[in-house]
C-alpha cells in the first residue's frame, strides 16, 4: 500500500499534468493538506519530489509554483533532446544490448496496450512506457554524461504533459517510432536510429508547441 506521501505525490502529479493546476499557478501547503485530507509533512515530502522532478518550483519563502515553460525554454529543451538523444540513439545501435532491448520491446508493448489513450490513467501509462523507453536507450548508449543530460531536461512531466495534447494519428506515429528505433537498433544501423530519434523529438515539439500557444491564447481569452 502507497503511503501518505507516495499517494499525495500521485494525486498532485496527476493534476499537474491534466492542468487542474496550471502552469505559474501557487501550490500552497495548507490548501493541498485540506484537500487531499493529509497533514503538511506528507505534502511537503510530495512537493520535494515534484520539485526534483521538474512538475514545480519551491520558491524560499514563497511557495510552490506548477512549472511554466517559455517558448525559449521549450527550444532549448527540445534543441538539446534532438542533438543528444539521436547522439544517443547511433550509439546504442552500435552497442545492442539484449536485455535493454527487451525494455524498449516491452515498454513498446505496454504503450501501444494503452491505446486509444481515452483516459488519464491511459495517458500515464503511455507517458510512464516512454520515459522507460528513452532511458533504456540512453542506457545502452553508454554515453554516461550524454545520459545524464538528458535525465535533467525534465523529460517526464513535458512528456506527460505532452502525451495529452497527441492525437490519435500523433501517438500511432510516436509508437510507430519507437517501434522503428528498436529495429534499427537490432540492425546496428547507427544512422538510421539517429535519423528516426531526430523525427521523433521534432515531431514532439511540434506537438508541445501547438499546444502551449493555445494554452496561453485560452488564458488570454479568459
Amino acid at each position: 500500500m502507497a503511503t501518505a506521501w507516495e499517494q499525495a505525490y500521485l494525486t498532485l502529479r496527476r493534476r499537474l499534468a491534466d492542468g487542474t493546476y496550471p502552469p505559474g499557478s501557487r501550490l500552497r501547503e495548507e490548501d493541498l493538506a485540506a484537500q487531499l485530507g493529509v497533514s503538511r509533512t506528507p505534502v511537503r515530502e510530495a512537493l520535494r519530489r515534484l520539485d526534483a522532478e521538474g512538475w514545480l518550483r519551491v520558491v524560499p519563502n514563497q511557495g510552490a509554483f506548477a512549472a511554466e515553460w517559455s517558448d525559449a525554454d521549450i527550444e532549448e529543451v527540445y534543441d538539446l533532446r534532438a542533438v543528444l538523444e539521436s547522439h544517443a540513439a547511433e550509439h546504442a545501435a552500435n552497442a545492442a544490448d539484449r536485455r535493454l532491448v527487451a525494455v524498449m520491446e516491452a515498454a513498446c508493448e505496454q504503450a501501444e496496450s494503452a491505446l486509444p489513450a481515452d483516459s488519464q490513467a491511459a495517458v500515464e501509462a503511455i507517458s510512464d512506457a516512454n520515459v522507460r523507453f528513452h532511458r533504456a536507450l540512453w542506457e545502452m548508449s553508454g554515453q554516461a554524461r550524454c545520459s545524464a543530460i538528458l535525465s535533467s531536461l525534465a523529460v517526464p512531466p513535458m512528456a506527460l504533459r505532452n502525451f495529452r495534447n497527441f492525437d490519435a494519428a500523433g501517438l500511432r506515429r510516436s509508437m510507430d517510432q519507437h517501434r522503428e528505433m528498436v529495429a534499427a537498433i537490432v540492425a546496428g544501423d547507427a544512422a538510421w536510429a539517429s535519423a528516426v530519434m531526430r523525427a521523433h523529438v521534432q515531431a514532439g515539439r511540434a506537438v508541445f508547441r501547438a499546444a502551449t500557444a493555445r494554452e496561453r491564447r485560452g488564458r488570454h481569452a479568459a
